[in-house]
């Protein structure tokens, strides 16, 4: 069945509201790939093209920090920054879509997933050096930008230091765009120290009650409907129930709030290339009211908010999510290199 559109008239902008179709929550592949920096014994699902076949990855040195990264396709090139806690595979849904028509690179950000520590207390600030040199490390001149959560605000901090090398820039649910930070980052520091204490106690229940904890959680905040995405939240909670991964999760919550602005929305009004947000309704971890002021604030910005759906859109609705991206590809023109930046 088809969705239905309702778009709303936002002052200066306009919001498309879609009531989804259950329908399109299909099952997880179950191809996967042995894991690496989280943990050695976790089975990752890897990223796969529309036949199935799993697509080449390796590990780069960028800043002296081990990056696993998926470079497949041809065609204009799409860059997929995912989000807190998350892997490259969270588009795992979305890629098969892209990867026919387009070169798409996506990797495990640092700390995350396979990939390596950086040496850095402020992450948000690292990764403004980490990514213009993984895209030269990867010979990509510009590419459009597609960040989720907090990949959605390292894609705005890109964009607004390197114009040059963002074509157009892609906004799933991003985090950032209130004058604090999510609540949910409050909770990771917050609650730190008391996790920090169940972690050095030597139980064999410290595991089982982080796992437990860690599940509760995403049952509650991340998906619309968590039923239907079981092996999502199976995946997530596995790559870090283990005190040690857990540690590092909480320590990376820390490194990205101490980077918080609370001026990124407002800064936002500087970006000149093609936008688009999804967003949706549901989303328990940035609300959704964010997509309605970034509407206000760029006028031009294709905007679309998902009735029946949480923080993951490109996992809940990917079909939906990838016509919406194919449509605003196909009818956005990629921006001139910047002046400045073509002089530099």
């Amino acid at each position: 069945m088809a969705s239905r559109a309702y778009p709303v008239r936002v002052a200066g902008g306009r919001l498309s509201w879609y009531k989804n179709p259950r329908g399109e929550l299909a099952k997880c592949g179950k191809r996967a790939n042995r894991g690496g920096a989280v943990s050695q014994r976790l089975r990752h699902p890897g990223l796969h093209d529309a036949r199935g076949r799993e697509l080449p990855h390796r590990l780069l040195d960028v800043m002296g920090v081990p990056t696993y990264a998926v470079d497949a396709g041809e065609g204009p090139p799409i860059l997929l920054i995912h989000g807190y806690g998350d892997t490259a595979d969270g588009w795992r849904r979305v890629v098969p879509g892209l990867v026919s028509s387009h070169r798409v690179v996506a990797v495990d950000v640092p700390p995350f997933g396979r990939s390596g520590e950086p040496d850095a207390s402020r992450l948000i600030d690292f990764y403004g050096g980490y990514f213009p040199e993984l895209m030269r490390e990867l010979e990509l001149e510009r590419a459009t930008v597609i960040g989720h959560s907090l990949g959605g605000a390292i894609a705005l901090h890109l964009t607004l230091a390197h114009p040059e090398l963002v074509e157009r820039l892609g906004l799933v649910a991003p985090a950032g765009l209130g004058k604090a930070p999510p609540w949910w980052w409050h909770a990771i520091t917050g609650y730190g120290k008391a996790w920090k204490l169940l972690l050095t106690i030597p139980s064999p229940l410290t595991p089982v009650l982080i796992r437990e904890g860690i599940t509760r959680f995403l049952d509650w905040r991340l998906f619309d409907d968590p039923r239907h995405l079981r092996e999502e939240i199976e995946h997530l909670v596995s790559m870090h129930s283990a005190p040690r991964d857990f540690d590092r999760l909480l320590a990376a919550g820390r490194c990205c709030l101490d980077s918080y602005t609370g001026t990124l929305l407002e800064d936002s009004a500087a970006i000149d290339v093609p936008l688009f947000m999804v967003w949706g309704r549901r989303d328990g971890f940035v609300p959704a009211k964010h997509a309605a002021l970034f509407a206000k604030l760029h006028p031009h910005a294709h905007v679309h908010v998902f009735e029946d759906c949480g923080h993951h859109p490109q996992i809940e609705l990917p079909a939906l999510f990838n016509r919406l991206l194919h449509e605003w590809i196909a009818t956005t023109a990629a921006r001139p290199v910047p002046i400045r930046a073509a002089a530099a």
